[in-house]
């Protein structure tokens, strides 16, 4: 069980009023102290998926606070007595606990979505560096150097911090995800190019033609792909491998995109780009229909309209170009 210790610093007048706000949500421990005349703190111990609802609670009770409010959100290792044994005493003799499915809190992902988007010369680098391997898997047909490629591909963050600006509504998340995401695709395709120019490469080798057209087991794998970044980040699951599953869905298209455009082969290019297209349509919209199936919403009531509206604008535009590329499939076959 996944638990959180949520410790609150507000003015010392605010506490009793704190304290109120969350008595009667389900929690495991609450215990407070004054820590100055001015100022007192209030300790949460709460399961993962639950710290969120507490959040906004505090937030919405000590609005007026302004500055001189700090929630903090702090994963715990292990506690005595253990979460399950403080469940156990609250369990009736027979009853099952029927409960959804855990995540963290938007905070939490919003947190670590903004850690993976984070614009670095270390990341940048992991990205050339992923693109130069993979056109040399690609080149060779060697499907072990692909994946290789793949594990150090820093594309989830980006393209997970998008479909999360869309389902908060969250404008500035957007942007910074659409920059990073054409900062490291821009990077990739530039250096794929200058492989092409460089080595000689034989277009018609099976790692390269197998990108040059879209089937439905593409848009099925990018799909998959999206869904499971958006559930990996909001359950607080590893997101190492689901890393590699996305980068599998726009690395290779995109480095034959490059490398056939510096060929000349600009029908090979396009129907790579297409994939690329396809896989990054399907991949954000997974994301957003993941994070909505998960409950994740705007934390105020006020941006909870706003956001409705980006996200069935974003799904809709979404779904007539996920069709229109469908149709481009099934007229070619």
């Amino acid at each position: 069980m996944a638990v959180r210790l949520i410790e609150a610093f507000m003015p010392a007048d605010r506490l009793e009023l704190a304290r109120s706000s969350v008595s009667s949500l389900d929690t495991l421990s609450i215990w407070w102290e004054k820590l100055s005349d001015e100022q007192a703190q209030l300790h949460i111990l709460a399961e993962a998926e639950r710290s969120e609802e507490i959040t906004d609670k505090l937030r919405s009770a000590l609005a007026d606070s302004g500055e001189e409010l700090r929630i903090v959100s702090l994963p715990v290792e292990a506690s005595i007595p253990a979460p399950e044994q403080t469940r156990e005493k609250d369990r009736k003799p027979g009853s099952i606990l029927h409960r959804k499915m855990q995540r963290v809190s938007r905070e939490e992902l919003y947190a670590d979505v903004q850690e993976m988007m984070r614009a670095s010369w270390p990341n940048m680098i992991m990205t050339v560096l992923s693109a130069i391997v993979c056109a040399v898997g690609l080149a060779r047909s060697n499907v072990a150097v692909i994946i290789g490629a793949m594990v150090i591909a820093p594309l989830l963050g980006p393209n997970v911090g998008l479909a999360l600006g869309v389902t908060l509504g969250d404008f500035a998340l957007i942007l910074r995800a659409l920059r990073e995401n054409f900062l490291r695709i821009g990077a990739a395709l530039v250096f794929a190019v200058v492989v092409g120019i460089i080595f000689q490469i034989d277009s018609q080798m099976p790692e390269i033609l197998s990108r040059t057209s879209i089937s439905y087991t593409d848009i099925v794998i990018a799909l998959a792909a999206g869904a499971a970044g958006a559930l990996a980040l909001s359950t607080g699951a590893p997101a190492t491998l689901i890393g590699v599953m996305v980068a599998a869905a726009l690395m290779p298209p995109l480095v034959v995109t490059g490398m056939l455009s510096a060929l000349g082969n600009y029908s090979g290019a396009l129907g790579a780009l297409q994939l690329l297209a396809v896989n990054l349509i399907s991949i954000n919209l997974a994301g957003v229909l993941t994070f909505l199936a998960m409950g994740i919403r705007p934390g105020s009531e006020d941006d909870v309209s706003k956001a409705r509206i980006l996200t069935t604008l974003a799904l809709v535009v979404w779904i007539l170009l996920l069709a229109v590329l469908t149709v481009l499939i099934v007229s070619k076959a």
